[in-house]
């Protein structure tokens, strides 16, 4: 950076820039230069991904580090970065510049990875294959302690509902959400949202482990969401079906209102 550092005029360093080719020194004088039209003038004349990369990394303001990342080509290194815990402000630019969907499905199903891009990556990206954490195949669902951890990791109990409520064609999905349903509060009734809307699938199987799965709940709160689930007139007589299964005092009482 000698040909800038001690040239204190920034619009005589740009000049200067102009005239620069090292890429190398083009990228001291991004993490370096305390202007910023001088730090992203300097960005713009990177073309080397390695170079980019290292920007990214290790660059102090993160008006440059973004910069850098939308202009490197390379998925894989992309990848790396939102696999690094430290790079949670490159997050949503990274995965703006991410097009390979086996790159975002391996992040999904990466437990090493950066949990909120892990999380981002199932909730907007990731196949089904993630939903192995949530299910078993000999019983058809893992224990509520395995579910529990699982929305744990994705930062919490709603974010994770909405990671499985993506998949509502799966079974898989459906009967994670049941389980999720039977622990009561605002993950149960978020799960028995999604599955409400599973019963006006044209899918029969999905429509019955939706029903069954329902069924099971009895938390006055979650029976509650259901009723509220009532003002679809799509869903009425599905709904009916389950409370009458259901038949607690909430349910009856909701069913005989309904009936008046």
């Amino acid at each position: 950076m000698s040909m800038l550092e001690n040239e204190k005029d920034p619009r005589v360093r740009l000049d200067i820039l102009d005239k620069l080719t090292d890429e190398d020194a083009l990228v001291e004088v991004v993490c370096t230069d305390d202007s910023p039209r001088v730090r992203l003038a300097a960005v713009a004349r990177i073309n080397d991904d390695e170079k980019l990369f290292k920007v990214a990394s290790e660059a102090n303001e993160l008006d440059v580090r973004l910069l850098a990342v939308e202009r490197i080509s390379s998925q894989s290194r992309i990848a790396e970065l939102l696999r690094d815990r430290r790079n949670l402000e490159l997050i949503g630019m990274c995965f703006s510049r991410i097009t390979d969907r086996d790159i975002i499905e391996s992040i999904a199903e990466d437990t090493d990875c950066n949990p909120v891009a892990r999380r981002l990556a199932v909730e907007h990206f990731a196949s089904e294959a993630y939903l192995a954490e949530v299910y078993e195949e000999k019983t058809g669902r893992k224990s509520p302690k395995a579910v529990e951890a699982f929305l744990a990791y994705y930062g919490g109990g709603l974010s994770g509902v909405r990671a499985i409520g993506r998949f509502k064609r799966s079974p898989k999905a459906l009967k994670a959400l049941g389980t999720i349903a039977k622990k009561g509060g605002e993950e149960g009734e978020l799960a028995v949202e999604y599955l409400c809307n599973a019963l006006g699938s044209a899918n029969p199987e999905l429509v019955k482990i939706a029903t069954d799965e329902l069924a099971a709940v009895e938390d006055p709160e979650l029976v509650a969401a259901l009723v509220r689930a009532l003002e679809d007139p799509k869903l009425g007589d599905p709904i009916r079906d389950v409370l009458r299964r259901i038949d607690t005092k909430e349910s009856r009482i909701a069913l005989e209102l309904g009936n008046r």
